[in-house]
């Protein structure tokens, strides 16, 4: 069925930033640092870049060049294979067409050799952005400061060898300036979930003594993280909105604040994920994570259906001259004007307009057309039915991205085959970066607001981490988590936290030296004091 362009629209500022795609996130984080860079700005174009622009060789023979740079003309051919594959991100590697997407995010200036068409976001970088900007505290200036660092070669900073080459090779290319247009004119609908993000990124800046690489490793996964949680927190939420006809109240003063011992303790749409810990696909945990999985994947029906009808609402309440707060047109819904009822009736009459040479339309087309739903309702079902399964592709493919599947990094994980569907699992790497972030605590000094490391019982981690991101390891301490319902399930969850201790073990930040209770803690890799620590 054909339908117009305006009502088969997705992507909405006001409501969701991303356009849903298979986004690669060093890419994302690249285009971020250049909103950094900006100020939120979008940057005045300076032209097309020339062809060679786009090959590593013409910025390797440029390197050697510089003032600084030896050894790279004796070990030619190991220097080139260090770029590409440290330095640079490459698209279509190892074929005639390859080509330069961009450099590593390993520095703010990396989005000054950037090829656009291959470096390419889909807005995730934009939806970052307003969620630093409009959450709590410094964070985006924070960053922005950590990622500048090194810059003009006299701060004193210690950089990685890799850090170095982006800066010599950013030497002499032009820098982008601020057009004037703001990229995130609207804060996010889900202001909560922006300021626990930010909270995380000031708790992991404050590790100044990183190498510059594994910080960048942690940021990736903490912004991806983020953002995932962020749109399944985001569906549930417009789902909500539109099924209740109004938008709730304590969305319209939010009480979620990152620096909370359980900071979505108040939230009217909590989301939870049942995490097994273990290797087996098999086991009775693994198919509680599978189900959870499968239910948090399933709401993204809901989702596209609520935003169709959010964007059909903030047309409506814009064209009338009512006010096109999100938060306030759910709301027509329950008090429709009088207007509300022919204007989609008329909506309707232009589709079908459009589908008069179709003689046939498929039979759900006309079920929808006569089930007897208000205009409005009717003009939803069709356009959702039309464009659902397209959507719920590329979300599907939008979050796999996002919670980093089948990565070290990443909360997810899928085999190959349908027996091993996708479940939450928490990689090495993640639970690191979670680690980091648990150990920190807040204390307030004579210059600010300062973080400090301090060992951690492991039941107070489990309890940290459910309740600040939703992951259920141990039986659920929250009303909404998964807590076991019989003996087997029971037997689950305790093989499920032997499995956590075993994967702290073996990253270094657990020992097990007694059956104590207060023996088994989490300890810190890094040593921080308040007064230490950078602001």
């Amino acid at each position: 069925m054909k339908l117009r362009k305006q009502d088969q629209e997705f992507r909405n500022p006001r409501i969701f930033y991303p356009d849903p795609k298979n986004a690669d996130l060093d890419r994302v984080l690249v285009v971020l640092f250049l909103w950094l860079k900006t100020g939120g700005m979008r940057p005045a174009t300076t032209g097309r870049q020339k062809t060679e622009f786009e090959k590593v060789d013409v910025h390797f023979k440029r390197l050697a060049g510089l003032p600084g740079v030896t050894g790279f003309a004796e070990n030619g051919e190991i220097a080139r294979q260090w770029l590409e594959t440290d330095v640079f991100d490459l698209v279509n590697r190892g074929r005639p067409t390859e080509a330069i997407a961009s450099l590593r995010p390993l520095h703010l200036d990396a989005h000054k050799i950037r090829v656009a068409k291959y470096c390419r976001d889909y807005n995730f970088a934009d939806a970052l952005y307003a969620m630093l900007e409009y959450g709590e505290g410094n964070a985006h200036k924070e960053l922005k400061a950590y990622l500048e660092r090194g810059r003009h070669f006299q701060t004193g900073a210690k950089l990685d060898l890799e850090t170095l080459a982006v800066l010599k090779l950013v030497e002499g290319v032009a820098d982008m300036h601020p057009s004037g247009e703001k990229i995130t004119p609207y804060p996010p609908l889900c202001i909560g979930q922006s300021r626990v993000l930010c909270d995380d990124i000031e708790r992991i800046l404050s590790y100044q003594d990183v190498p510059r690489p594994v910080m960048i490793e942690y940021l990736r996964t903490i912004l991806g993280l983020h953002l995932g949680i962020y749109t399944l927190r985001l569906g549930r939420q417009l789902s909500g909105w539109i099924r209740d006809c109004g938008s709730h109240e304590k969305c319209r003063s939010c009480p979620v604040y990152g620096n909370s011992e359980a900071p979505f303790s108040d939230c009217p749409y909590p989301v939870t994920f049942t995490t097994d810990m273990g290797g087996d696909y098999r086991s009775r945990m693994a198919q509680l994570s599978q189900e959870s999985a499968a239910s948090a994947y399933s709401t993204l029906g809901d989702f596209i259906k609520s935003v169709f009808a959010m964007n059909q609402l903030l047309r409506y309440a814009h064209e009338e001259k009512i006010s096109d707060d999100p938060l306030e047109v759910p709301a027509l819904l329950a008090n429709p004007t009088p207007e509300f009822e022919s204007d989609f009736k008329a909506v309707l009459k232009q589709i079908r307009s459009l589908n008069d040479d179709d003689e046939s339309l498929a039979p759900e087309i006309n079920a929808i057309l006569d089930a007897g739903l208000s205009s409005f309702d009717t003009l939803i079902e069709l356009v959702t039915h039309v464009r659902q399964a397209h959507h719920i592709k590329y979300l599907v493919q939008m979050l796999d991205k996002l919670f980093q599947k089948n990565s070290p990094f990443g909360t997810l994980v899928q085999g190959k085959s349908k027996a091993n569907p996708r479940r939450w699992h928490l990689g090495g790497r993640a639970l690191e970066v979670l680690v980091q972030l648990a150990v920190l605590k807040v204390r307030d000094t004579a210059t600010g607001r300062r973080f400090e490391t301090e060992p951690i019982l492991v039941e107070d981690f489990l309890t940290w981490v459910e309740k600040r991101y939703g992951f259920v390891i141990a039986p659920a301490v929250t009303d909404t988590g998964r807590k076991p319902i019989s003996l087997d399930e029971h037997r689950a969850f305790r093989e499920n936290v032997r499995a956590l201790k075993d994967q702290l073990r073996e990253i270094g930040f657990y020992d097990d030296l007694s059956d104590a209770y207060n023996a088994q803690t989490i300890r810190p890799r890094y040593r921080l004091r308040a007064e230490e620590s950078a602001p």
